[in-house]
């Protein structure tokens, strides 16, 4: 297990400094002068020289990759352009949201994708089967940003009984938390269906059925424990992806998460709080990897950390 640990760690390492390079080479080549969008476009150009070279963006290119490893290192994810205050800060105002928006999500999915997804395994092929394959078709399809409008237009502001959007208590959740859950849910459906229509189909499931094993715990018992795997994995992955903040909606319900700031970022070219949100996702789907495995085998013993 240590071996194990200390490799994956290494590993996580070599992904985030390739993440932090390729991030850092896209900022510099983006269209844009950060020195300019501080002092306005009508400072001088000796005054943008001078923003510059106190900034550090007239040296070369590895010179400001070193000091950029460097101030990460001491926890300095660097000063925002835009909104003239420490990245960290930022980050650290937001970070939370988004976490409570990821896990109320993750929660939706949940509940509605599991139930749906052993519901179709066991009536495969059936009229139930097909009408549920078709609605969550209809799901995946469904654009997340067209869906949170609907929600807005049609729920909040057409009933009046949630907020529009914003930061605030539970009722501030319950709609960014539907619209992220409705849309994902589709995929832990097809997965634990497909997972649980193969399972159902083993040796060993006809064994216990042979030996009058009441159905429901061959499904709970036998079948869904195996089946799991592969939902257990997009989970992972999708913890991660939400966590890192998740754009669109955060964006639609006007909600303060890492994801709206990163949009914010991009769209003032605040290369500071870009570079440093890309990072911060990509940690989670790092951490999320790594935590999925380690859930791997105590799912199924037979699955060997080696």
């Amino acid at each position: 297990m240590a071996s194990y640990i200390l490799r994956r760690f290494i590993g996580a390492l070599v992904v985030l400094f390739g993440i932090s390079v390729i991030t850092f080479i896209i900022a510099y080549a983006a269209p844009g002068d950060p020195a300019r969008l501080i002092v306005g476009a009508k400072a001088p150009q000796t005054v943008v020289d001078a923003v510059r070279h106190n900034l550090g963006l007239d040296q070369p290119l590895p010179i400001q990759y070193i000091h950029y490893i460097g101030r990460l290192l001491h926890g300095d994810l660097g000063f925002s352009y835009h909104n003239n205050l420490p990245v960290a800060e930022l980050i650290g105002q937001r970070i939370g949201n988004t976490v409570q928006l990821a896990l109320a999500s993750w929660i939706v999915e949940v509940i509605l994708g599991l139930p749906l997804g052993i519901f179709g395994a066991l009536y495969h092929r059936r009229t139930a089967d097909y009408i549920l394959s078709f609605l969550t078709l209809v799901g995946m399809s469904m654009p997340v940003f067209w869906f949170g409008m609907w929600l807005i237009q049609n729920v909040a502001y057409g009933l009046g009984i949630l907020p529009l959007g914003g930061v605030g208590g539970i009722s501030h959740l319950i709609l960014p938390a539907i619209t992220l859950g409705v849309t994902n849910m589709a995929f832990y459906q097809r997965l634990v269906k497909s997972s649980m229509v193969d399972v159902m189909s083993q040796d060993y499931i006809r064994t216990a059925r042979a030996n009058g094993v009441p159905a429901h715990r061959v499904v709970t018992r036998h079948a869904l424990k195996n089946g799991l795997i592969p939902a257990v994995t997009y989970a992972g992955m999708d913890i991660a992806q939400l966590c890192g903040g998740v754009v669109l909606t955060e964006t639609v319900f006007n909600y303060q998460g890492v994801g709206q700031l990163a949009w914010q970022s991009i769209e003032n070219l605040d290369f500071p709080v870009i570079m440093a949100t890309v990072l911060i996702a990509a940690v989670f789907v790092v951490v999320m990897n790594f935590i999925v495995d380690i859930v791997y085998s105590l799912i199924d013993p037979r699955i060997s950390l080696s």
